[in-house]
């Protein structure tokens, strides 16, 4: 069984990586259930996706349970860390998009986690979209960074295969290109 969270805001991609994530576990075979938590999502509020895998289980992911938590937005990530523990991995993008926000300072979230869940790692899947000239792609680079440090057991291929299950023929020809950089690159 893998409880899978992700947690950021409306816009990024969330619900698109969590049925992505979805198809990848069907493809193997795996019982997948996923549910969302969807909070004012056209105007930037929290979207939160759950997947679980296994039989018997419910969709909503119990506290201190999830064994991954992929943080697109590193407010919504701080947000949700009563879902994991400290032996879950911990995936932040490094994208602060609350920035006025009196609530949280991206330093004190970045030490927070640092200091308390060791399996964590922080990446820029921002500037790699923007690099590679998909800024709306981020999700698809958190998903195949995520993948390739082995953190999720799919590989490039699966990725690719799951990709074009989902998306529509042309935002799978630039996906396909997005994934392929990643894998070669970063």
């Amino acid at each position: 069984m893998t409880d899978i969270i992700i947690a950021g805001v409306g816009g990024q991609g969330n619900i698109l990586l969590s049925r992505v994530i979805c198809q990848l576990y069907t493809n193997k075979g795996f019982d997948v259930k996923s549910a969302e938590n969807i909070g004012m999502s056209q105007r930037g509020g929290s979207v939160v996706s759950y997947i679980r895998t296994g039989e018997n289980v419910g969709p909503i992911i119990p506290d201190n349970m999830a064994d991954i938590l992929i943080g697109l937005e590193m407010c919504e990530a701080a947000r949700n860390v009563n879902k994991i523990n400290k032996d879950s991995i911990v995936v932040l993008n490094d994208r602060f998009i609350r920035f006025n926000s009196l609530d949280f300072k991206k330093n004190q979230i970045v030490k927070f986690f640092e200091l308390n869940f060791p399996k964590l790692r922080i990446v820029s899947a921002y500037d790699i979209a923007v690099k590679l000239d998909m800024p709306k792609a981020e999700n698809i680079v958190m998903l195949a960074l995520v993948c390739k440090d082995g953190f999720l057991p799919f590989s490039k291929e699966e990725i690719l295969k799951a990709l074009e299950q989902v998306l529509r023929p042309k935002m799978y020809e630039m996906n396909k290109i997005l994934v392929e950089n990643i894998y070669e690159k970063y």
